[in-house]
């Protein structure tokens, strides 16, 4: 019964979850600005590239309004941008329009300066003639293509002087010389040692002839006086051979030859003395060499340093590396808060979602030497945004301050930055928890891997000291991954604190307990490699 039902839930949730999508796409895209609170004015832009109807308009970074439409001037061939603007919100006469780049994914929105208060205000149908270029991402690749032809330039002028059959032509006569000269010197050296041996060979039965003379005949000097002659001709073929070796036939040359094919020996033996030296302290185990080759205890210690990394990273075979994203769309508080238990009025959970988007998105990198053990780090957009509590206590006592002037003054405020977490995980069969610092915070999570890993429940634990709130911060939520590449998530956020409503926006919750549902995707290191080599790129 139990292999029955399993298959049936995992259905129901994956349809409640893609039903959950879908609700919140046409969530997303429905317009449900109200024209009676609204007022239009009009811009026209070079380029309206990145920007849709219900594209942000922000003044100072507050949403103020919209893209309402876009059209093509064709009288000036441009992009006339019309605007619904929120009435409370007064533009100028001088008022100023710019657009600018929201993310690196290629959205854009529109900066307004409202102009200067003495100005007439825009009415209904007026035109925003100040228009503000800013140089965009096709300008920083234009940049780019040129610094990269610059480049091929000066590749391409190296491979003219080294390549080619001209280059290569010239680098083999050069090699060729060079072999040429050390195997004639090879042949000198031979020959003038053989030749050396033998002059000296004749000098000995020379001096045993001069013994001889007082004992031997006349036959036997007119022999030694032969020798001598052959020896003194010898000889001469010798010293005329030692001349063509060292290139001159002249006596001073000649000398000086020789005095230089004497310094060159000495400076030889120098540096054999000084090899000899060297090995001998080597063989001694003196010096950083010596050490390295005879004392075992350094590559004992780098294989146990090796050893270690390899325990603590994987080995190359095992690391894997994932990249991942994933957004998730907050539900915040229909009417106010307070439970519509109509079906038709949730379209209520989306108000004003082209002047506040409610989106939390993360980029992660895990890095995964072991499947049961992985390291992470994320980037986090939190639509809530970074709370801080600053409190100021003036110096004046609380009778001198003045009615006007408080004694002390306390000041939350809250800016949307990015928050980072950094963590490391461990998992033992189905369960695995992590522990780092979770969105700026220490904290900890568990996760349950169910099917095959395809189905996750996780929760998470952090923000344990926040002033400004009773309890931690719980996240439960669960995930649904499929296609290899893709996933779908619901879940809640801030569990345990109680729910607190924007008083500007009152579908929207800033602090306390929400529910979202989303998606993401993923990538390994493997899908990493497959995009890169697909990118046409050229070096």
């Amino acid at each position: 019964m139990q292999s029955f039902w399993t298959p049936i839930r995992v259905g129901l949730v994956v349809a409640a979850a893609a039903a959950a999508f879908g609700i919140g796409l046409w969530l997303i895209g429905a317009d449900l600005s109200g024209a009676s609170s609204t007022y239009r004015v009009y811009s026209v832009f070079d380029d309206a590239t990145g920007l849709g109807v219900r594209s942000r308009v922000q003044i100072a970074g507050i949403p103020v309004g919209q893209v309402d439409k876009i059209e093509l001037d064709q009288t000036v061939a441009k992009a006339k941008v019309w605007l619904r603007i929120k009435k409370n919100f007064v533009l100028h006469r001088d008022a100023g329009i710019t657009k600018r780049s929201e993310s690196i994914l290629g959205d854009f929105l529109l900066d307004i300066t409202p102009g200067s208060a003495d100005q007439p205000a825009l009415k209904d149908g007026d035109e925003i003639r100040n228009v503000l270029r800013q140089p965009g991402m096709n300008d920083v690749f234009q940049s780019l293509s040129k610094i990269a032809g610059d480049i091929s330039d000066i590749t391409g002028n190296l491979r003219k002087a080294l390549g080619g059959e001209a280059g290569e032509n010239n680098i083999r006569g050069l090699i060729a010389s060079l072999q040429r000269i050390t195997g004639g010197l090879e042949k000198v050296i031979d020959t003038a040692g053989a030749k050396l041996d033998a002059t000296l060979s004749n000098f000995q039965h020379f001096s045993g002839d001069l013994a001889q003379l007082s004992s031997s005949e006349g036959e036997d000097i007119v022999a030694i006086l032969k020798n001598t002659r052959e020896a003194t001709a010898q000889a001469r073929d010798i010293l005329r051979t030692i001349g063509d070796v060292v290139g001159s036939s002249q006596k001073g040359e000649f000398k000086e030859s020789v005095k230089s094919l004497k310094g060159n020996l000495d400076k030889l033996d120098a540096t054999l003395a000084n090899m000899r030296d060297i090995t001998d302290k080597v063989n001694k185990g003196q010096g950083t060499v010596g050490h390295l080759i005879n004392d075992d205890k350094l590559s004992r210690n780098l294989d146990k340093a090796a050893s270690q990394l390899t325990s603590i990273l994987g080995t190359p075979d095992q690391l894997r590396v994932e990249i991942n994203e994933r957004s998730e769309l907050m539900v915040g508080a229909p009417k106010g808060g307070t439970p519509d238990p109509n079906f038709g009025n949730l379209g209520a959970v989306a108000k004003s979602t082209a002047y506040n988007p409610w989106t939390k998105n993360y980029f992660g990198i895990r890095i995964i030497p072991r499947p049961d053990k992985w390291y992470g780090f994320e980037l986090v957009d939190d639509p809530r945004g970074l709370t801080k509590q600053v409190r100021t206590k003036n110096t004046c006592g609380a009778s001198d301050c003045g009615s006007l002037f408080p004694a002390s003054l306390e000041q939350i405020t809250t800016e949307r930055q990015l928050k980072f977490s950094a963590y490391i995980a461990k998992r033992y069969g189905p369960l695995s928890g992590r522990f780092g610092i979770l969105e700026n915070t220490g904290g900890f999570g568990m996760k349950l891997h169910l099917l095959n890993d395809a189905l996750t429940i996780s929760a998470d634990a952090f923000e344990f000291a926040n002033p400004l709130k009773d309890h931690p911060r719980i996240k439960v939520y669960a995930d649904w991954r499929f296609l290899d590449h893709l996933l779908i998530t619901v879940g809640g956020d801030d569990l345990a604190n109680k729910a607190v409503v924007d008083p500007e926006n009152d579908t929207r919750i800033t602090s306390g307990r929400d529910f979202f549902f989303g998606a993401g995707f993923y990538f390994t290191d493997e899908d990493i490699k497959l995009l890169i080599a697909a990118l046409p790129i050229r070096f």
